[in-house]
């Protein structure tokens, strides 16, 4: 009963698995057929290996039902006579053979006992329960899958082999007796003692028979008589063309005696056994490779299921060890967990493999781009230390960071409560994922924040801007491709209950989900920050601080994005071309002047889908560009909110935003980008540029005439217009004598 209850004892074909496999379009995409062949077994299989097992066993016992009903003593009889001739040795050699089969019961017998004494041993565990602590049932840790993998392979090895050898040794050993000879010597030996003791008849001649008989059959090579005084020789005629007794060794020569009662008389024959020695002696040779042959592929069967089933695995895992602490932040692994998500062993080292794929993308995602050493130096195999070294000198690198800022975001998380957490994550998921295509990096995630960040060489730096792989202008193209994908995807980012919802709209009507980017570029010191129990690693720099206070200035200017003049320095001409200068500004009178600029974008563009857009376009652009510059959009970002997106149970239908890096060109070919900065006209910034003149030559009343032109071409919406104008409305428009073009702070 214990072997049915066993799990797939009795499995039956699976039938659709068939049909399945046997369709052209899978035997198309065969990987060879070999490969077709093995998964047509797997489906096709009947029965386990232990069913056919306890099958043939049954099978075997029926050599042991009586199946003649005679009497005892006739069949006893019969027996008896039948075992005296030479039909007893086929007869025995049968027996054998069905002993050997018997044999398998045992093997049935001791799974048996395994499995009485597993069950011993839980009821024993749960008898005792009571008495053993919790520290001490700890000890005892229940199997593994692949412990158990490994026992029933090797059990399932050792019976097939096991049997093997039990049907295969007795075919290759010789017979030990050979019946013929002695029967034939006792026959000459009884007919000579007939003739001695004158019994008549015909006895010499059936003595001549016999002796004749045994000559002719056997390898008799020589035959003595002694104690007949009947006048006969006592040798007898052997044929000249047998061999003689001084060619052969010791050992092929087989010496019989037989001797009357009195042991008066006897006969001695000597038999040529060079014959049976040789086939011993081949019989012996194949024995020993038999075996030899059936152990060496024991032990490959072994090997291979310790390989298949531990050493791999493990090898596996030590290679992404090794690839992880090599390249922290590469995604390209040997072995991804896609790789192992359809293999559903329940195997502890396929879990391992997973667990370790899923740590290697955690580090990925926790420590980011600056901990990229912290992962490589504490992962790498060859240093041999067994303790964490986290804390220690940080690495100065250049870096453009950009600091991107939600807006009104204490209010919002006032309204959203737990669920600005969606909030958050789903602008998050836009931004890291331009960014990334972008090849930038998220390094910080502060609740409303974001730093970003694009490491350049400094060695490139004196070059064109494709010698840095147009580092700036990824950076700038980020936030505003960010800017244009929130304001299309506003309903994904503001899907709430209606509670959360209601609150929101009646505290902010109108509520649009909004950002402001400061862009920076300088060095900053890389590492980890923190204590032995929590680290950060992040960037320590004033330039990054830089980057957040252009952030905060996003709102006193007006705009959504605030550029340094390093930075500014960092972009093409095609990226400068949407630019304008907005201030100057000193911080310390040892520090260079640095300017300010900002990328004209107008938010008010509706690029919301067709099938969600409540209304067109609110704001018609009055600038057309050239066709020359509007060249068909082949590289388009395309965008895929529910086909091939990503899916979260709780962000919702993520969207599939894909860049395409064809840097610079892409400022003239992506329509989105064009349509942001239409609204703000070649002659607005030819007139932006004459006032700004002004303004730094200290010609406040002129510069005052061309921003308020600006401002009216704008409609009152032009942010550094009406900052600049409240500024030097504080002085009465009218630069002071310490006015050297740039603000002092």
């Amino acid at each position: 009963l214990l072997c049915w209850c066993r799990e797939k004892y009795l499995q039956s074909p699976d039938i659709a698995a068939i049909k399945e496999l046997f369709t052209l379009d899978r035997w198309r995409g065969r990987k060879s057929t070999l490969s077709w062949l093995g998964q047509l077994g797997k489906v096709a299989q009947t029965g386990s290996f232990y069913f056919w097992l306890d099958l043939i066993s049954t099978f075997s016992m029926a050599i042991e039902i009586p199946w003649d009903f005679q009497a005892g003593g006739d069949v006893a009889d019969n027996t008896d006579s039948t075992i005296a001739g030479k039909a007893s040795r086929v007869g025995a050699n049968a027996a054998n053979k069905f002993k050997v089969i018997r044999m398998v019961r045992l093997v049935r017998l001791a799974k048996l006992y395994k499995y009485y004494s597993a069950k011993q041993s839980a009821k024993t565990t749960n008898n005792t329960s009571h008495v053993h602590t919790e520290e001490s049932l700890d000890l005892i840790p229940p199997e593994s899958h692949v412990g158990a993998e490994m026992t029933d392979r090797t059990t399932k090895k050792v019976i097939v082999g096991i049997l093997i050898m039990l049907l295969g040794i007795p075919l290759l050993q010789a017979e030990e007796v050979e019946y013929l000879n002695e029967f034939s010597m006792k026959m000459a030996f009884q007919h000579r003692q007939l003739i001695l003791d004158d019994v008549g008849g015909n006895e010499f001649e059936q003595w001549g028979f016999s002796e004749s008989l045994l000559i002719d059959r056997t390898d008799c090579i020589d035959i003595t008589y002694n104690g007949f005084d009947d006048g006969l020789p006592n040798d007898a005629s052997i044929p000249s063309d047998r061999s003689m007794m001084q060619d052969l060794r010791v050992e092929e020569l087989d010496v019989i005696t037989i001797s009357d009662i009195d042991l008066v008389r006897s006969m001695t024959a000597v038999f040529d056994a060079s014959g049976r020695k040789r086939e011993e002696a081949l019989l012996g040779i194949l024995l020993t490779s038999f075996v030899i042959v059936i152990l060496g592929l024991g032990m490959v069967s072994f090997t291979k299921d310790v390989r298949n089933l531990v050493i791999v695995p493990i090898e596996h895992m030590i290679q992404l060890v090794r690839e992880i602490s090599e390249n922290p932040l590469g995604k390209e692994l040997s072995l991804k967990i896609d790789h192992t998500k359809h293999k559903d062993d329940d195997m502890e080292t396929t879990l391992l493999i997973r667990t370790i794929s899923k740590i290697a993308g955690l580090m990925r995602v926790g420590f980011g781009e600056a901990g990229a050493d912290i992962i490589g130096k504490n992962l790498n195999l060859s240093n041999g230390m067994d303790t964490m070294n986290l804390l220690g000198n940080g690495r100065k690198i250049h870096s453009i960071f950009g600091f991107c800022d939600v807006r009104q975001f204490t209010d919002t998380t006032e309204c959203l409560q737990e669920e600005v957490m969606l909030f958050v994550n789903r602008i998050a998921h836009i931004l890291h994922s331009i960014v990334v295509q972008c090849d930038g990096a998220a390094n910080k995630n502060i609740g409303d924040a974001f730093l970003l960040t694009w490491k350049i060489n400094t060695n490139k730096l004196n070059g064109s801007c494709e010698d840095h792989n147009y580092s700036g202008d990824k950076a700038l193209y980020s936030f505003v491709k960010t800017m244009i994908e929130m304001n299309r995807h506003e309903h994904f980012l503001c899907n709430f209950s209606p509670r959360a919802l209601s609150e929101l709209y009646e505290r902010m009507p109108g509520y649009k989900c909004r950002i402001g980017c400061g862009l920076h570029f300088g060095w900053a010191i890389e590492g980890a920050i923190g204590s032995s129990k929590k680290i950060d690693a992040s960037y320590i720099s004033p330039h990054v601080n830089m980057s957040e206070t252009l952030e905060s200035a996003t709102k006193e200017y007006g705009t959504s994005i605030l550029m340094s003049e390093p930075f500014y320095n960092l972009l093409s001409p095609e990226a400068v071309s949407g630019c304008r200068k907005v201030d100057a500004m000193k911080k310390r009178e040892s520090d260079p002047i640095t300017s300010l600029y900002t990328y004209d974008v107008d938010l008010g563009v509706d690029f919301a889908p067709a099938n969600r857009a409540k209304s067109k376009t609110r704001r018609r652009t009055t600038m057309l560009l050239p066709a020359q510059q509007l060249r068909p959009d082949n590289n388009r970002t395309t965008l895929d909110s529910n086909v091939g997106g990503e899916s979260s149970s709780d962000l919702g239908d993520l969207p599939t935003i894909k860049i395409t890096n064809n840097f610079p060109d892409i400022w003239m070919t992506d329509v989105d980008v064009v349509r942001v900065r239409s609204h703000f006209s070649n002659k607005q910034r030819q007139v932006w540029g004459s006032g700004m003149n002004a303004f730094e030559a200290g010609q406040w009343d002129v510069a005052k005439t061309y921003f308020n032109d600006v401002l009216e071409q704008s409609d009152g919406k032009d942010g550094p217009s009406r900052y600049l104008l409240g500024k030097m409305k504080q002085y009465s428009f009218s630069a002071p004598d310490s006015w050297r073009g740039y603000w002092q702070t």
